[in-house]
């Protein structure tokens, strides 16, 4: 499934992942044809899907031992910080049942610019909680 906002904010939800895909892309609804629309978000979904493959190839990359540095990281990735980071669960995504318990699969904790800041599902974690990959890009938490 697919929303396109006016705006051009477009999330795509794939069965086969937990956290939805987002994007932005330059949009007119006034004057492009919906063909033009789909082409251009269909463009999008797969800058986005590639995107993820690299995430997914750095996350095997982790797995052998390799400790990250930021110049060796692929520059599609996007790499962010967090601070004062702690482990959050998505609780609207769960339900409301006091016998089911959800392990944390977020990060929360302030950005560059002092705001509250989510961060998607977490793929990979550094032990000592130094940095997270997630699906929407490399986090570092000092």
């Amino acid at each position: 499934m697919m929303h396109v906002r006016s705006d051009g904010d477009v999330t795509v939800y794939d069965r086969d992942r937990e956290s939805p895909i987002k994007f932005r892309i330059p949009m007119d609804v006034e004057s492009d044809t919906t063909w033009r629309m789909l082409s251009r978000v269909m463009t999008g979904i797969v800058r986005a899907e590639e995107r993820l493959i690299k995430i997914d190839r750095l996350v095997e990359r982790l797995k052998t031992g390799w400790r990250p540095v930021v110049a060796e990281i692929d520059p599609d990735i996007p790499q962010r910080t967090l601070t004062r980071s702690h482990l959050a669960i998505d609780a609207i995504a769960y339900p409301d049942d006091d016998e089911f318990y959800s392990p944390p699969t977020k990060l929360l904790g302030l950005d560059e610019y002092g705001r509250v800041q989510p961060t998607s599902t977490i793929i990979w974690i550094d032990a000592h909680r130094e940095w997270a990959v997630c699906d929407d890009g490399f986090w570092w938490t000092p």
